[in-house]
């Protein structure tokens, strides 16, 4: 289940601010290591929960890198660029800046101009050029950064594939700050037995707040999920919907996709319990309408 990476036809990943490169006889592979390992496991456990919502995503496997006497454990993932077709990702970031006055391109937070509404409109003035229904693509997107507590769809996190032809919105991709993944096993035991409601999983998933702004307010997570409800009912619907056909046998599975000793199980109940109050907070919403 873990492939080694060979330091072989190693390439540079300028992006972002992990450690990470690109190899393989093609230079079509990424191997990135993530600041916290629980990002490694919740990159692959939310590239297998979107498969199961047919939500396009970037397909991330276990890998480990010996360096200097040590072995690195990070993700691996094939490219969904091809290059010899003469495509290449245009990140969302790259095009607001000439949309939006004032937009620092290189600016991935605290970006006041970054709201949903701009995002929606950038898919919208690509929309004539593009693949089928993008915008419910990307409804899809931010709906499942609500279930999984993702906190990093920032400009450089989700963008199009420029082609010889015509451009399509790009598979989701850079889920590793979701799920609580960063939170100590400690603090993860407490919030799953207490019985203050202002510090259990709940209480934690409701305060997950998104890249996103509005009206010069950052976005939580579930008032992006209120916005794309306001605009976008039937997305919204038919994405929770999706959702809804989980079950937690299902979520478990996604777990059997790590090597052993990747993800504890208190990581394990706090995950479960995590999707399934971020699900029930998206069914709130179709019950009040």
């Amino acid at each position: 289940m873990n492939k080694i990476v060979s330091k072989d036809n190693q390439g540079i990943e300028h992006q972002g601010t992990k450690e990470k490169f690109w190899f393989g006889e093609k230079q079509d592979k990424l191997f990135k290591i993530g600041k916290h390992e629980g990002e490694n496991w919740a990159e692959i456990v939310a590239f297998h929960l979107a498969t199961l919502l047919d939500i396009p995503c970037a397909e991330y496997m276990p890998g480990s890198l010996r360096k200097d006497s040590q072995i690195k454990y990070g993700v691996i993932s094939q490219s969904f660029i091809n290059k010899e077709d003469g495509e290449r990702l245009i990140n969302a970031n790259e095009l607001l800046v000439k949309l939006i006055k004032d937009y620092d391109p290189d600016k991935t937070y605290k970006q006041r101009n970054y709201t949903f509404s701009q995002s929606i409109a950038l898919i919208k003035l690509l929309t004539p050029s593009l693949k089928e229904n993008p915008i419910k693509q990307f409804i899809g997107y931010l709906i499942f950064d609500v279930w999984i507590g993702n906190q990093d769809r920032h400009s450089e996190n989700w963008g199009f594939v420029a082609t010889n032809t015509k451009p399509y919105l790009a598979p989701s991709f850079d889920h590793a700050s979701s799920m609580g993944c960063r939170v100590g096993s400690t603090e993860k035991q407490e919030r799953l037995n207490t019985r203050d409601t202002g510090y259990s999983v709940e209480a934690f998933s409701s305060k997950a707040k998104t890249a996103m702004y509005n009206n010069g307010k950052i976005l939580k997570t579930y008032e992006l999920s209120e916005l794309c409800y306001k605009h976008y009912p039937e997305e919204y619907h038919f994405w929770v919907e999706k959702i809804n056909q989980v079950s937690e046998q299902d979520m478990v599975k996604c777990f059997d996709e790590l090597p052993e000793n990747w993800m504890s199980n208190i990581d394990k109940k706090f995950t479960i319990k995590l999707l399934q109050a971020n699900q029930k907070q998206l069914n709130k919403l179709c019950a009040k309408n």
